[in-house]
């Protein structure tokens, strides 16, 4: 039973970091969006979003890239900086320092030369706000999914590692205040950077609301560590701490991918 459709899975690139001897260390993952062009609807705008502590961290920025008819991915070194040694990638208008997103404008020519396979989530018609998603009944306890690569889990086939997890919380405060939602899924280091995809409802509690389609809901960018300290029986210090993954996640929602994007190509 298909419940993600085939396209937001391959949209899912891993990103790597090429190091100065040439070899490639895989630390997070991407994902391809489009805008169509609001005079031509034909026509689209490629981008690549994941999270600026992903991009700030790169020598070189590779992607692993599908040829139009071929199995095998190919390495696609990929400018992250211009002649001039300025940023290509984008970051929040507003709030560039608390939301944890970079959007790299893509060659679209590039991808066509060179065959390559460009699947993707349509930014406007494949996604939802936080709004959208609240005013379409997604609240706590809603099943989502995660698409990404934890722990350089990359391999020839390009599939991502898929995860299951619920919403933890969802609230107009939180979104105020800290632009994220709580999602309760297992993230690892790799998985900066991660799609998050809502899991389609055909059933609901009578008087509420259901989504019965798959959508993006927003990136993953860190998670909440839990902390215990190890005190000394002798001088009741704290000598040791400890942490660990608590399982909440923090995603920023679809609207500040948006809000990126309206700034490289206005939708209106």
């Amino acid at each position: 039973m298909a419940i993600i459709p085939k396209s937001f899975i391959e949209s899912v690139v891993s990103i790597g970091n090429r190091n100065d001897n040439g070899t490639i260390s895989w630390i997070g993952t991407g994902f391809f969006v489009i805008r169509k062009l609001k005079e031509d609807k034909t026509l689209v705008r490629p981008f690549l979003v994941t999270n600026r502590h992903i991009v700030n961290n790169l020598n070189k920025m590779v992607l692993m890239m599908k040829e139009k008819g071929v199995e095998k991915l190919k390495e696609i070194d990929t400018p992250i900086f211009d002649n001039n040694k300025k940023p290509i990638f984008v970051l929040h208008p507003s709030m560039p320092e608390s939301i944890d997103i970079a959007v790299l404008p893509l060659n679209g020519q590039f991808i066509r030369e060179n065959n390559l396979e460009f699947p993707n989530f349509d930014i406007d018609e494949q996604a939802m706000s936080s709004s959208e998603l609240m005013g379409n009944g997604v609240d706590e306890g809603s099943l989502v999914h995660m698409l990404g690569f934890p722990m350089g889990l990359v391999e020839e086939s390009g599939l991502p590692i898929c995860r299951l997890g619920c919403v933890a919380r969802i609230s107009v405060n939180q979104i105020t205040s800290n632009h994220t939602i709580l999602v309760d899924i297992q993230n690892f280091p790799g998985n900066s950077g991660s799609p998050i995809i809502y899991r389609p409802e055909i059933v609901s509690i009578k008087g509420t609301k259901s989504l019965n389609k798959c959508v993006l809901m927003g990136v993953v960018h860190s998670y909440i560590p839990y902390r215990e300290n190890l005190i000394s029986t002798q001088t009741k210090r704290i000598v040791e701490i400890r942490e660990e993954n608590s399982g909440i996640a923090l995603m920023h929602p679809v609207e500040y991918i948006r809000d990126i994007i309206d700034t490289i190509l206005p939708n209106g």
